[in-house]
């Protein structure tokens, strides 16, 4: 088994730093490539349109800062990446990239939702697995891990 070209995500989250540190250790003894990848969802229909406007470009802009600081943490792991900021349905988003780029490997966090909060909000994890064309390594946080609280940005990670 070999690994070519191996995509992770992020979203600013713990959980996706975590999967991050994972994907770079895959890279690094696989001598792979790494493709980094946000996604921004637009606001749902109901929200006013001046509003979500703002909130769209406030969320874009941290996802921006986030992706960058990603990527900084990869150089300085000694691992160049290639970042990518899409626009639209993350599932889609993802799958699509996965396959643009060829990947070997998909490696992605989950928030572990379970109940009323999966039923609602769904899982994006769940539709990347079950329609990836390649496999997929899904990384979750353990319980202790979540009590640490925030841990930092991905440019502080791994120093």
């Amino acid at each position: 088994m070999s690994f070519q070209k191996v995509l992770a995500l992020t979203d600013g989250s713990d959980f996706s730093r975590k999967a991050l540190k994972y994907a770079v250790e895959i890279c690094q003894r696989f001598g792979a490539r790494l493709h980094l990848l946000t996604v921004i969802e637009g606001p749902p229909s109901f929200v006013r349109a001046e509003v979500s406007r703002e909130i769209l470009e406030e969320t874009e802009a941290t996802l921006r800062s986030e992706l960058g600081s990603c990527s900084i943490y990869c150089e300085t792991s000694g691992l160049p990446c290639h970042a990518e900021v899409r626009k639209g349905n993350p599932f889609e988003e993802i799958i699509g990239f996965a396959e643009e780029i060829d990947a070997d490997l998909i490696v992605m966090s989950t928030h572990g939702w379970t109940g009323l909060p999966h039923v609602l909000l769904g899982s994006v994890a769940e539709k990347v697995v079950r329609h990836a064309p390649c496999p997929v390594m899904t990384i979750r946080l353990k319980a202790k891990e979540l009590a640490l609280g925030p841990q930092g940005s991905c440019e502080t990670e791994g120093k």
